[in-house]
């Protein structure tokens, strides 16, 4: 067993253990959901994920929404005095995900506890997959041209299903999936 440091316990970098969890946390919802989804060969666009729907009622009856997914168990990323999540995003995910885009693309980071091993909780009932992950679009925003902008996300904008069938509605009726409030710094 691998215990150094930036390495979970069965030897893989935790940094990829975080993409696997963003990822389930997803396919979870998705499961529920009954929605499907495709994975790029490369990601050189900013989009991890592409989500699709089937049979909605809007003018698109197969609605696509692309999504970013990150991941972070940083001690400062919930600023509990402005109920915000705030992170930090890389120049170049933000600019390919600002570039107007006839399908919403979202930005969607999950909170994980701090411990890797508390990432998801098993019991004799099931697992349970920790914490939860936020989301929020970056669609009419400008480029920018320094390494990367702060985003703080509101705590009530949860990544949750009926976030993700809200977005999936809002494709199919080809409208712009919007934050609740702006918070960009």
């Amino acid at each position: 067993m691998n215990t150094k440091s930036g390495y979970g316990r069965g030897g893989t970098f935790i940094s990829h253990s975080k993409e696997s969890l963003s990822l389930v946390y997803l396919q979870s919802l998705l499961a529920k959901l009954g929605l499907n989804h495709t994975t790029p060969e490369i990601d050189n666009d900013s989009i991890d994920i592409s989500i699709r729907g089937k049979g909605f009622k809007g003018r698109f009856r197969k609605p696509r929404i692309e999504l970013q997914l990150k991941c972070s168990n940083a001690k400062n990323l919930i600023d509990k005095d402005n109920n915000e999540l705030v992170y930090k995003l890389k120049q170049k995910n933000y600019n390919d995900l600002a570039e107007d885009s006839p399908i919403p693309l979202i930005l969607v980071i999950h909170h994980a506890p701090s411990n890797q091993s508390d990432w998801v909780v098993e019991t004799d009932s099931g697992a349970t997959i920790k914490n939860i992950s936020y989301w929020y679009s970056l669609n009419g925003k400008e480029e920018i041209s320094k390494s990367g902008k702060i985003i703080r996300i509101p705590l009530e904008q949860k990544f949750d299903s009926d976030a993700l069938m809200w977005m999936m509605e809002e494709a199919s009726k080809n409208n712009i999936v919007t934050n609740s409030k702006e918070v960009l710094s």
